[in-house]
């Protein structure tokens, strides 16, 4: 049985408020949209946007994680995100992401005196950072699907990965977030850069969706606990 909760704070995902708003989720789009041609300016160190078969294979793939980690921000708030976006939350959301976008691009322009840096993890990175965005943006189609069929009203998604660790979505932005920071800056910034995430998810996401989840759902989710006993990694938490 659900319990009454109090409203979510606007930097906050409205969990349960499924009402439909545009200026959240377009403002949201704006911003990540920014950081690519943002990224190529400060990778280049230029002032003009030059011809993309100017850039090096680091400069290219430098590019294209925070690209592609946009792709995925952008099709999740226009398309699989049920959940009211507010203006401060995609605010605080695009200029957070955009901020450190910017700081791991310009932490790779120092590359030449980064004593951290390795070129080797250029290509395992990117790969780890593929992996990491394609997984969540398919686990999250799963999920939105299961979701989306009336049949699955009030029920719980436990498919796929969901069946393995309860926040899916939060371990693949830490695997995507090591990838990218680690190819730009070395091992030690790709700690640094995913243990933000880390201490983020631990401390305060994931109690609070799992709260969220117990007084929605009740014995439903107590049951998925015993059933799905990982929160982020198995075998570790």
């Amino acid at each position: 049985m659900s319990t009454q909760r109090a409203p979510e704070s606007t930097l906050s995902v409205q969990r349960g408020n499924y009402t439909s708003s545009l200026p959240g989720p377009l403002l949201f789009v704006a911003f990540r949209t920014l950081t690519v041609p943002i990224q190529y300016l400060i990778l280049t160190r230029s002032t003009t946007l030059l011809p993309l078969k100017s850039l090096t294979l680091s400069q290219t793939l430098l590019l294209a994680m925070p690209s592609y980690i946009a792709f995925k921000h952008i099709t999740w708030s226009l398309l699989l995100m049920r959940e009211r976006m507010t203006l401060p939350f995609a605010f605080f959301g695009g200029i957070s992401d955009l901020a450190f976008e910017c700081l791991t691009s310009y932490i790779y322009t120092l590359h030449p005196i980064n004593p951290t840096y390795s070129p080797s993890l250029l290509i395992p990175g990117t790969i780890l950072n593929i992996i990491g965005i394609s997984t969540e943006l398919i686990s999250e189609i799963q999920r939105y699907k299961f979701k989306s069929d009336p049949r699955n009203k009030g029920k719980i998604y436990t498919g796929g990965l969901w069946g393995i660790i309860r926040n899916v979505n939060y371990a693949c932005n830490i695997l995507f977030a090591f990838g990218y920071a680690s190819a730009a800056g070395g091992v030690i910034y790709g700690v640094m850069y995913s243990g933000i995430y880390v201490m983020n998810f631990v401390g305060n996401a994931i109690p609070g969706i799992e709260a969220y989840m117990k007084g929605k759902y009740g014995n439903q989710w107590e049951a998925v606990e015993k059933k799905v006993k990982w929160r982020l990694c198995p075998g570790i938490y």
